[in-house]
């Protein structure tokens, strides 16, 4: 009887579950249905992602210089150390230090008395030697007319002949003297040799010169200025070859000036490659009329080879590297595609491609980190051309 109630039990649950399977399976696989609809929908969202903001500007074709860079050093194209000629005291300095001085300027005056007495009694022994000639030649005049009329020997006469040349040879030798007195006179006045710039006196007034052998002035010409630049020895041929064609332009920036660069030529190349360093020096020359050049600075230097016609120029910092090597992002239908391209050298901010972009192409130069091939982008506006654009409107 047990086991007839069991049976029972057994078959009305048995029933009951094939009654109630349908609606537990619903019950089941309905959440599940909407958790994996959230998957679906979560996952069509993220397969479209929002426009990336970008900042682009155009690549630009320019004639764009091939050039040669190098540090290089100024110096002044004639330098000169002035010292004085003779010995004595500094009476006077005609000059102030930074002038700028003219060929010919009086720049210090040297006590010239002892010279003025030196040249006075040197003056005066010629005067003495004058009179003496002028008697001794007159004593040879009238001997000669004497020994002509065979009224004197032949040794008197030559006597008097010697008497004259002696008399004559001393008075040159004491001009001489004097000459050297009047110049030692001019030597107190020490003028400058070239224009240029003077620097400090290295003596003052009142101090006591030795004859060329104190220093007591440098004096450079500045305008114009010389420019030495190092360049690898490996580069002489190239440098060569265009200088023998062709005049070499250089242009000359100072590092710590905000200024266009000076213009100048390669003067001269070296004649030898200094084995140790491997470089060779190249000389060049600047008007230098504004002076933007001084001896002793240092500059960066553009030694001008070529002219690249039309050549494909960006800004630097729109380059990428990957590991297929360099590239850039170009906008098209308003979506970002990668471009490898061939770098050629720099110039300031921007470089050449050699190969990659064209001309009048869009390239993306801020905000690549958010790209990738075919992202879709919103160009950022220039706020400073929005702000100009603004102010213009309201006014």
């Amino acid at each position: 009887m047990a086991n007839s109630n069991h049976f029972i039990r057994l078959q009305n649950f048995s029933v009951f579950f094939h009654a109630a399977l349908p609606q537990l399976l619903i019950f089941i696989l309905l959440p599940t249905i909407f958790i994996l609809n959230g998957c679906k929908n979560d996952k069509d969202k993220h397969a479209t992602p929002p426009p990336a903001p970008v900042k682009v500007t155009k690549a630009e074709a320019k004639d764009t210089p091939v050039t040669l860079k190098a540090i290089g050093n100024v110096k002044a194209s004639t330098s000169v150390i002035i010292k004085s000629r003779v010995d004595g005291h500094i009476l006077r300095i005609h000059f102030l230090s930074g002038d700028t001085i003219k060929a010919g300027q009086l720049l210090y005056t040297i006590d010239p008395e002892t010279y003025e007495y030196k040249q006075k009694g040197a003056l005066a022994d010629v005067a003495s030697d004058r009179a003496t000639a002028d008697m001794a030649r007159k004593e040879y005049i009238r001997y000669k007319d004497l020994y002509e009329q065979s009224v004197i020997s032949k040794e008197e006469y030559d006597q008097k002949i010697t008497a004259y040349q002696t008399a004559r040879k001393a008075m040159e030798a004491d001009t001489a003297q004097a000459d050297i007195a009047g110049r030692n006179v001019k030597f107190t006045r020490i003028t400058s040799p070239i224009d240029g710039i003077a620097g400090s006196s290295i003596l003052d007034e009142g101090n006591l010169v030795a004859a060329d052998k104190d220093e007591l002035l440098v004096i450079k010409t500045i305008s114009p200025a010389s420019v030495d630049l190092y360049i690898p020895g490996h580069e002489f041929n190239l440098v060569r070859s265009h200088l023998l064609d062709d005049e070499l332009p250089v242009y000359a920036q100072p590092a710590s000036m905000n200024v266009e660069p000076a213009k100048g030529v390669v003067t001269y190349v070296d004649n030898w490659i200094n084995p140790d360093t491997g470089m060779i020096k190249v000389g060049s020359s600047f008007t230098n009329e504004d002076r933007k050049l001084w001896p002793g600075m240092f500059v960066s230097v553009d030694v001008v080879l070529d002219t690249k016609k039309d050549a494909v120029r960006i800004p630097s910092q729109a380059i990428q590297r990957g590991p297929k090597g360099k590239y850039v992002y170009i906008i098209k239908d308003d979506k970002a595609v990668m471009r490898p391209v061939t770098v050629g050298m720099r110039i300031d901010d921007d470089v050449v491609i050699d190969k990659g972009v064209n001309a009048d192409e869009t390239v993306v130069i801020e905000g690549m980190l958010r790209l990738f091939p075919d992202a879709p982008v919103t160009i950022k506006k220039d706020e400073a051309t929005d702000s100009a654009s603004a102010d213009g409107g309201k006014s």
